[in-house]
């Protein structure tokens, strides 16, 4: 059975548009609209490239997919009409259609990927299908949904709360606030009055929160979520891209302290009430990689996945999971989230001669770009099979030196054009993890926990707090990127190197190779390495 999973919308509300292929239960391909149209989260869209790239990557046309799966099982019929109509216009058929429930797409997707049973899955975002958080056991190849907490009672709204008080832009810069809670002081900000956390649950302050009355359109991310009533308890709001000043930080700090404290005391209490020692997370404040550490050292947790495409591009996945399961197809993990397109080397030398750029092809590429990067330049990483989800894990990524420590201020300032206090992740063989980093859990294949550094060898990698959000390596993946490890390796004594996702500040990651060249000539990068080819700037 061949299911397409999608994830989109007609409303400005839902973004990161995605699609997904799966066929008797096996993940084929993904693809998230954005990498391919170029426009970040692809807001109020359904997905039209994605569909087209995951076919593309399988083989197939539309009329080869045995079932469509999505969300919005509260939308009406009115919307799986839109969708007929939608698939019969854009792709000239429309698959037999299924939707399920927007939390447990998210559900699904994490558990189902996990290959845990017996497991807690615990979803949180800001709302899907009115509901912001949901937990489920999954047992049996199964999904029990046993409570669920209404969007007027939302970690994820009060975080983007805090996120836009702060100058960011909700629903896509909460890992900023992440970020730069450890500069500021949690006790110095009392948010107690917003968040009340307590016996179990937490209860958010929806009076400080703007309403809109039924049927009035939502604000866009331009617009603040929260009222005046909260700049009368915290003061102005800083304006986006105006200095940060102390005050800020604390709130950051405060915030994220409250999040951090909500959810440790949601999984205590779910482990406690199930008996339970796994946990399955998914939903975008899963992403929150700070919080997920403290998740992780909890003594009633023994083991934790997180879904690396845990916001609304993953529920494209959950929906195709489901529908594999209601057929009585069961799922395999995840094994991989490399799921997008590769580019032959053909391909990239067409490419590049017909963009006219200069380049050289080179034997063993990953020996060039460890080279380049002991040299402390940063270099640009293309090969393999794109990633799915938020996180460059060395398929379309740029590469640095971890030892040196104004590489990350060079790489903030003249090649990602961002905020000086945002932090860079390292990747390093699973054989090294323990000469730099202290966790529980030691293989963490999608930079989706941070863990405490215990060297100082390793400044560029180093958060303020100590920690960091690492991705472990094996040694035996595929791949040239372990071989570029091995090679750090041979020279350093360990085999670790900064990695952060081959884009420019507000740009969706590299897809193409024409992505790729366009960022690498439109920022201060110095090599760039696409499949056997090289490219310098002088």
């Amino acid at each position: 059975m061949t299911i397409l999973g999608i994830n989109g919308g007609v409303r400005a509300g839902y973004q990161d548009v995605s699609a997904v292929l799966l066929r008797d239960g096996i993940l084929l391909a993904a693809g998230e609209e954005e990498r391919l149209n170029r426009v970040k989260h692809s807001s109020g869209q359904l997905p039209f490239l994605a569909v087209h790239e995951v076919l593309n990557l399988a083989g197939i046309s539309i009329r080869d997919v045995d079932i469509m799966a999505t969300h919005g099982s509260t939308w009406g019929d009115e919307y799986e009409a839109a969708l007929k109509e939608y698939f019969i216009y854009s792709f000239g058929h429309c698959p037999r259609t299924v939707r399920y429930h927007h939390h447990l797409c998210h559900a699904a997707s994490s558990y189902y990927a996990s290959g845990f049973d017996d497991t807690m899955v615990i979803t949180i975002d800001a709302s899907g299908d009115g509901i912001s958080l949901q937990k489920a056991i999954g047992r049996g190849g199964k999904l029990d949904v046993l409570e669920q907490i209404a969007r007027d009672n939302s970690l994820g709204i009060f975080y983007s709360m805090m996120t836009q008080f702060c100058g960011f832009t909700r629903d896509t810069d909460e890992y900023k606030l992440m970020g730069l809670a450890p500069y500021g002081n949690a006790d110095a900000i009392d948010l107690s009055f917003l968040l009340a956390v307590g016996n179990g649950s937490y209860q958010l302050n929806d009076g400080y929160v703007k309403h809109y009355v039924p049927g009035q359109p939502q604000g866009s991310r331009q617009q603040a979520i929260f009222n005046q009533k909260l700049i009368s308890e915290l003061g102005g709001p800083r304006l986006p891209d105006s200095t940060m000043d102390a005050r800020f930080k604390n709130v950051a700090a405060a915030t994220q302290q409250l999040l951090e404290n909500a959810l440790l005391e949601v999984v205590r209490s779910f482990s406690a009430q199930t008996g339970l020692r796994k946990l399955c997370l998914a939903g975008g404040v899963a992403l929150n990689c700070a919080a997920n550490r403290k998740l992780l050292a909890l003594d009633c947790i023994d083991d934790i996945f997180v879904q690396p495409a845990s916001g609304d591009a993953g529920i494209s996945l959950g929906a195709a999971y489901l529908a594999s399961v209601e057929f009585d197809v069961s799922p395999a993990p995840m094994i991989t989230a490399k799921l997008g397109r590769e580019f032959t080397n053909k391909e990239i030398a067409d490419t590049l001669a017909r963009l006219g750029a200069k380049y050289m092809q080179v034997n063993e590429p990953w020996h060039m770009a460890a080279d380049l990067i002991l040299q402390d330049k940063v270099v640009g990483w293309m090969e393999g099979r794109a990633e799915f989800g938020p996180r460059a894990l060395g398929s379309r990524s740029i590469l640095a030196s971890p030892f040196n420590p104004e590489m990350k201020e060079i790489i903030n300032g003249r090649i990602k054009f961002r905020e000086g206090f945002r932090p860079f992740c390292p990747s390093v063989l699973e054989e090294d993890f323990t000469r730099a980093f202290a966790s529980p859990k030691s293989e963490l294949p999608y930079m989706t926990v941070n863990v405490d550094v215990v060297s100082d060898k390793y400044p560029a990698v180093t958060h303020v707090d100590g920690t960091a959000r690492v991705q472990t390596i094996s040694a035996g993946e595929p791949g040239g990127f372990p071989l570029l490890l091995k090679s750090i390796k041979a020279a350093t004594g360990t085999g670790m190197v900064v990695n952060t996702s081959f884009n420019r500040n507000r740009e969706p990651m590299v897809y193409s190779v024409m992505d790729a060249v366009s960022a690498f000539y439109g920022c201060g990068m110095d090599a760039m390495l696409i499949g056997d080819f090289l490219l310098t700037k002088k």
